[in-house]
Protein backbone atom coordinates (compact mmCIF):
# COMPACT_ATOMS: atom_id res chain seq x y z
CA UNK A 1 0.00 0.00 0.00
CA UNK A 2 1.66 3.39 -1.06
CA UNK A 3 1.66 6.53 1.45
CA UNK A 4 -1.49 8.03 0.16
CA UNK A 5 -3.49 5.05 0.69
CA UNK A 6 -2.08 4.95 4.29
CA UNK A 7 -2.76 8.25 4.95
CA UNK A 8 -6.29 8.00 3.60
CA UNK A 9 -7.07 4.92 5.37
CA UNK A 10 -5.98 6.63 8.85
CA UNK A 11 -7.71 9.65 8.26
CA UNK A 12 -10.68 7.64 7.81
CA UNK A 13 -10.33 5.50 11.42
CA UNK A 14 -9.84 8.86 13.38
CA UNK A 15 -12.88 10.19 11.93
CA UNK A 16 -14.30 6.93 12.92
CA UNK A 17 -13.10 6.78 16.28
CA UNK A 18 -13.15 10.47 17.26
CA UNK A 19 -17.15 10.82 17.94
CA UNK A 20 -16.47 7.58 20.49
CA UNK A 21 -13.70 9.35 21.93
CA UNK A 22 -15.53 12.57 22.71
CA UNK A 23 -18.20 10.36 23.95
CA UNK A 24 -15.83 8.84 26.86
CA UNK A 25 -14.40 11.95 27.48
CA UNK A 26 -17.65 13.55 28.30
CA UNK A 27 -18.88 10.35 30.45
CA UNK A 28 -15.32 10.20 32.38
CA UNK A 29 -15.69 14.30 32.88
CA UNK A 30 -18.98 13.27 35.02
CA UNK A 31 -18.51 9.83 36.22
CA UNK A 32 -18.68 10.94 39.86
CA UNK A 33 -22.24 12.72 39.10
CA UNK A 34 -23.20 9.93 37.04
CA UNK A 35 -22.40 7.50 40.05
CA UNK A 36 -24.87 9.40 42.33
CA UNK A 37 -27.28 9.74 39.81
CA UNK A 38 -27.49 6.06 39.25
CA UNK A 39 -27.71 5.60 42.75
CA UNK A 40 -31.03 6.21 42.82
CA UNK A 41 -32.16 6.35 39.21
CA UNK A 42 -30.88 2.64 38.56
CA UNK A 43 -27.91 1.38 36.13
CA UNK A 44 -27.47 3.99 33.34
CA UNK A 45 -30.42 6.03 34.67
CA UNK A 46 -33.19 3.12 33.74
CA UNK A 47 -35.34 4.17 36.01
CA UNK A 48 -37.11 1.80 38.70
CA UNK A 49 -40.68 0.38 39.34
CA UNK A 50 -40.78 1.64 42.43
CA UNK A 51 -41.45 5.57 41.03
CA UNK A 52 -37.77 6.66 40.59
CA UNK A 53 -37.87 8.70 37.74
CA UNK A 54 -36.12 7.14 34.22
CA UNK A 55 -33.03 9.50 32.69
CA UNK A 56 -32.08 7.22 30.15
CA UNK A 57 -32.97 8.38 26.44
CA UNK A 58 -34.64 12.22 28.35
CA UNK A 59 -34.75 14.72 26.54
CA UNK A 60 -31.13 16.84 27.30
CA UNK A 61 -32.39 20.03 27.31
CA UNK A 62 -35.12 18.90 29.33
CA UNK A 63 -32.84 17.54 32.05
CA UNK A 64 -30.57 20.52 32.21
CA UNK A 65 -33.51 22.56 32.49
CA UNK A 66 -35.13 20.70 35.85
CA UNK A 67 -31.21 20.54 37.20
CA UNK A 68 -31.16 24.19 36.85
CA UNK A 69 -34.42 24.56 38.52
CA UNK A 70 -33.56 22.81 41.53
CA UNK A 71 -30.80 24.74 42.06
CA UNK A 72 -32.42 27.43 42.13
CA UNK A 73 -35.02 26.24 44.34
CA UNK A 74 -37.95 26.95 41.73
CA UNK A 75 -38.59 22.98 41.82
CA UNK A 76 -38.75 21.49 45.11
CA UNK A 77 -37.27 18.40 45.80
CA UNK A 78 -35.47 17.28 49.32
CA UNK A 79 -33.42 14.90 46.98
CA UNK A 80 -32.69 16.98 44.15
CA UNK A 81 -32.00 20.72 45.15
CA UNK A 82 -29.11 19.30 47.19
CA UNK A 83 -27.71 17.55 44.46
CA UNK A 84 -28.34 20.28 42.22
CA UNK A 85 -27.01 23.12 44.07
CA UNK A 86 -23.01 21.57 44.05
CA UNK A 87 -23.48 21.27 40.20
CA UNK A 88 -22.20 23.74 37.71
CA UNK A 89 -23.88 25.01 34.36
CA UNK A 90 -21.58 22.95 32.80
CA UNK A 91 -21.68 19.94 34.88
CA UNK A 92 -25.74 19.86 34.76
CA UNK A 93 -25.30 19.96 30.21
CA UNK A 94 -22.83 17.18 30.59
CA UNK A 95 -25.16 14.53 32.73
CA UNK A 96 -28.20 15.66 30.32
CA UNK A 97 -26.00 14.64 27.50
CA UNK A 98 -25.01 11.60 29.09
CA UNK A 99 -28.45 10.30 30.37
CA UNK A 100 -29.76 11.48 26.93
CA UNK A 101 -27.53 8.93 25.08
CA UNK A 102 -27.98 5.88 26.76
CA UNK A 103 -30.23 3.14 25.50
CA UNK A 104 -31.46 0.85 28.11
CA UNK A 105 -34.72 -1.69 28.51
CA UNK A 106 -37.45 -0.58 30.85
CA UNK A 107 -36.76 -2.78 34.04
CA UNK A 108 -40.21 -5.17 34.58
CA UNK A 109 -42.57 -4.90 37.03
CA UNK A 110 -43.07 -8.45 37.31
CA UNK A 111 -46.97 -7.79 37.33
CA UNK A 112 -49.15 -8.23 33.98
CA UNK A 113 -50.79 -4.89 33.08
CA UNK A 114 -54.36 -4.96 31.89
CA UNK A 115 -54.65 -4.98 28.21
CA UNK A 116 -58.26 -2.65 28.58
CA UNK A 117 -56.07 -0.63 31.20
CA UNK A 118 -53.31 -0.04 28.63
CA UNK A 119 -55.68 0.63 25.72
CA UNK A 120 -57.45 3.57 27.82
CA UNK A 121 -54.22 5.13 28.18
CA UNK A 122 -53.49 4.60 24.62
CA UNK A 123 -56.62 6.14 23.67
CA UNK A 124 -55.44 9.26 26.35
CA UNK A 125 -51.79 9.48 25.10
CA UNK A 126 -52.96 9.89 21.39
CA UNK A 127 -56.61 10.85 21.72
CA UNK A 128 -57.60 12.62 24.90
CA UNK A 129 -60.57 12.69 26.14
CA UNK A 130 -63.82 15.49 26.87
CA UNK A 131 -62.14 16.83 29.49
CA UNK A 132 -58.18 16.33 28.57
CA UNK A 133 -55.84 17.08 26.03
CA UNK A 134 -53.88 14.45 24.16
CA UNK A 135 -50.19 13.82 25.94
CA UNK A 136 -48.65 14.07 22.87
CA UNK A 137 -50.28 16.57 21.77
CA UNK A 138 -47.65 18.82 24.01
CA UNK A 139 -45.00 16.02 24.75
CA UNK A 140 -44.98 15.05 21.24
CA UNK A 141 -45.40 11.67 19.41
CA UNK A 142 -45.02 8.52 21.10
CA UNK A 143 -44.25 11.00 24.33
CA UNK A 144 -41.00 11.60 22.96
CA UNK A 145 -40.78 15.03 24.33
CA UNK A 146 -39.55 18.59 22.72
CA UNK A 147 -37.38 20.94 23.67
CA UNK A 148 -36.67 21.89 27.66
CA UNK A 149 -40.36 22.25 29.11
CA UNK A 150 -41.71 19.33 27.60
CA UNK A 151 -39.74 16.08 28.84
CA UNK A 152 -40.26 12.64 27.32
CA UNK A 153 -42.88 10.47 29.14
CA UNK A 154 -42.57 6.91 26.99
CA UNK A 155 -41.13 4.74 29.00
CA UNK A 156 -40.82 6.74 32.67
CA UNK A 157 -42.27 4.03 35.79
CA UNK A 158 -45.87 3.67 35.87
CA UNK A 159 -45.19 5.05 39.80
CA UNK A 160 -43.52 7.92 39.06
CA UNK A 161 -46.05 8.95 36.26
CA UNK A 162 -48.89 8.40 39.33
CA UNK A 163 -46.53 9.77 41.78
CA UNK A 164 -46.25 12.94 39.74
CA UNK A 165 -49.58 13.79 38.68
CA UNK A 166 -50.50 13.47 42.05
CA UNK A 167 -47.96 15.82 42.89
CA UNK A 168 -49.64 18.58 40.23
CA UNK A 169 -53.06 17.96 41.74
CA UNK A 170 -51.81 19.15 45.14
CA UNK A 171 -50.32 22.00 43.74
CA UNK A 172 -53.87 22.92 41.98
CA UNK A 173 -55.74 22.57 45.04
CA UNK A 174 -53.34 24.61 46.78
CA UNK A 175 -53.21 27.50 44.33
CA UNK A 176 -55.49 28.35 40.90
CA UNK A 177 -52.87 26.77 37.88
CA UNK A 178 -52.15 28.53 35.30
CA UNK A 179 -54.45 27.37 31.97
CA UNK A 180 -52.32 25.13 29.41
CA UNK A 181 -49.67 24.16 32.61
CA UNK A 182 -49.55 20.40 33.42
CA UNK A 183 -50.96 21.38 36.88
CA UNK A 184 -54.23 22.79 35.29
CA UNK A 185 -54.28 19.83 33.19
CA UNK A 186 -53.62 16.97 36.34
CA UNK A 187 -56.57 18.80 38.44
CA UNK A 188 -59.08 17.43 35.74
CA UNK A 189 -57.71 13.90 35.67
CA UNK A 190 -59.41 11.42 37.24
CA UNK A 191 -58.27 8.58 39.23
CA UNK A 192 -59.09 6.44 36.50
CA UNK A 193 -57.70 8.28 33.63
CA UNK A 194 -54.33 8.92 35.72
CA UNK A 195 -53.85 5.01 36.01
CA UNK A 196 -54.48 4.25 32.43
CA UNK A 197 -52.31 6.92 31.28
CA UNK A 198 -49.49 5.60 33.54
CA UNK A 199 -49.67 2.20 32.58
CA UNK A 200 -49.28 2.70 28.74
CA UNK A 201 -47.07 5.13 28.89
CA UNK A 202 -44.85 2.78 31.49
CA UNK A 203 -44.37 0.32 28.43
CA UNK A 204 -43.75 2.70 25.56
CA UNK A 205 -40.34 3.02 24.24
CA UNK A 206 -37.09 1.47 25.33
CA UNK A 207 -34.14 0.80 24.77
Amino acid sequence: MDRSAVAIALAGVTMLLAPLAACAHTSAAVQSEVTICITCHGVRGRGTPAGVPRLAGQNADYMAHALSMFKAGTRKSPIMQPIAAGLSDAQMRALAGYFARQKVSIPGTGAALSPLLQSAGKQLAEAGATNLAACFSCHAAHGAGSGARYPRIAGEPRQFVIDRIHEFQARARNAVPQPGTMTAIAATMDESQIQAAAAYLSQLGGA
